[in-house]
């Protein structure tokens, strides 16, 4: 099945950014939702270990594995017209930033194009919340706060404390937007270390957000 080999894509590619059965990936198909089952890889993901859930987060067949315990966030943001696919990862220099006062700062600046492009002009930030019904309340709350003020559903999360959910309408743009922001994470962190850094300002990130040429290059992704 072409969409499941899409799903399992997404996951080996983003695996580098978890260990020991962390983070998770999810897809959805109609009016239901493949997600990654509890405590399985990402990088050796297979078939087997994918779970389907309604989209209220609830398991839908009792002989499949386990569904993983932050399903419920999953199936809320799955919600969002648009939204086919979430990638929920601990990249190790995002979450040095997002267990620091510095995340707001990282979330609402920009420091190259393509942070731009694969990011956003503004990630959301999620205050931190345990794994399950918290972190979903949590999730709700930022991402409303997030469309009350930007107008728009970002495809980057901060989660405090935690790691990031990256969400997109293909695979591919879901991968794409966690791996730039892992190399932005990266890239801030040796900015700090080096001294003051230097963001654009809000017009430089204007100009490339509104770039037809860059445009063209998020809808290869689409």
């Amino acid at each position: 099945m072409k969409s499941m080999n899409e799903l399992l894509s997404l996951a080996h590619t983003v695996s580098p950014f978890t260990i020991c059965g962390e983070g998770n990936v999810s897809q959805k198909v109609g009016d239901n939702f493949w997600i990654k089952a509890s405590g399985t890889d990402l990088h050796t993901l297979s078939e087997e270990d994918l779970t389907l859930c309604d989209m209220n987060g609830n398991q839908l067949d009792p002989s499949h594995k386990k569904a993983s315990i932050e399903s419920s966030f999953h199936a809320w943001l799955l919600s969002f017209d648009g939204i086919n696919f979430i990638s929920h990862t601990h990249p190790v220099h995002t979450v040095k930033i997002v267990c620091t006062e510095w995340i707001y700062e990282f979330a609402d600046h920009r420091l190259f194009p393509d942070q731009i492009v694969r990011n956003g002009t503004k990630s959301c930030v999620v205050p931190f919340a345990p794994p399950g019904k918290s972190a979903l309340e949590a999730v709700k709350s930022g991402m409303n706060k997030f469309l009350d003020k930007e107008g728009y559903v970002p495809n980057l999360i901060l989660l405090q404390n935690h790691g990031i959910i990256s969400l997109s309408s293909t695979a591919k743009d879901c991968a794409a937007s966690t791996l730039m922001c892992e190399k932005s994470a990266e890239i801030y962190v040796g900015c700090k270390q080096l001294g003051q850094i230097h963001f654009l300002n809000k017009d430089q990130v204007g100009l490339v957000d509104n770039c037809p040429n860059e445009q063209y290059r998020r809808d290869m992704y689409q």
